[in-house]
């Protein structure tokens, strides 16, 4: 009988790439014209922020960034890289926008298994799993945060709670898309607190956020949680981006 719902589910709605739409199998997510533009990110790469790096040989080693101004997380890693600005969009760009913009849960649920499959922080122990906070009125408008989405689908896997109230956005900011790298620092700066600081103390925490581009939301979330009592401040973010 659960064969036959399948069958009937995949003829009424048929499985779509994330990417280009087009139709694919069911167990499949991109299609494979679209798998080629997706690049799992792998060693050499900063250990501290995730960059990786441009030659496919070496060590892992601190980036030059890390080096001057340390960020106060421990360590952020992505799942894959994509360049920006890119016409048309990158597969996994085209498929984050239509999750977070055009308000796309089936394809946020989608996202959010490769999340959990692709998780490379799996070895380490978590007491929480912290989604970087929307503003209530960004939350209104969209209906749904997506940092919490991904954060969930983690936190079942990995069997570590999830608290989508600990930290909070004070204030509204505009859009990061468009700013540079500094005016991200100073749109962000201060728009984060959190709420219940005994629910924090001493506790290794995996900040969630959908993309990272100049890290500078997760960097400022991660102070925040820092100096708030956390232990340790982990970052995970299902796609990392690259200016092209």
């Amino acid at each position: 009988m659960n064969n036959v719902f399948a069958s009937v589910l995949a003829l009424l709605y048929p499985q779509r790439c994330l990417g280009c739409k087009a139709l694919i199998e069911s167990e499949e997510s991109f299609c494979l014209a679209c798998r080629k533009f997706i690049l799992p990110i792998e060693s050499p790469l900063c250990p501290r922020c995730g960059t990786p790096f441009a030659t496919a040989a070496g060590q892992d080693h601190l980036c030059g960034r890390c080096q001057s101004r340390p960020p106060a997380f421990r360590q952020a890693r992505s799942w894959a890289l994509y360049h920006s600005g890119e016409t048309p969009l990158h597969p996994l760009s085209e498929a984050i926008q239509n999750f977070k913009y055009h308000r796309n849960l089936s394809v946020g649920k989608t996202l959010a298994d490769l999340g959990v499959v692709h998780f490379p922080l799996a070895s380490q122990a978590y007491d929480l799993i912290v989604p970087v906070p929307l503003h209530s009125d960004r939350l209104r408008w969209r209906g749904f945060n997506q940092a919490l989405i991904l954060a969930r689908a983690i936190g079942c896997a990995q069997r570590v709670k999830v608290d989508p109230f600990l930290l909070e956005r004070t204030r509204p900011t505009v859009p990061q898309t468009q700013l540079s790298a500094s005016e991200r620092r100073a749109n962000v700066r201060s728009a984060f607190a959190v709420v219940a600081l005994e629910r924090l103390e001493e506790k290794r925490v995996l900040l969630v956020d959908d993309v990272y581009t100049s890290g500078a939301t997760v960097e400022e979330c991660a102070k925040i949680l820092s100096r708030g009592g956390a232990e340790v401040v982990d970052v995970f973010t299902l796609a990392r981006a690259v200016n092209s």
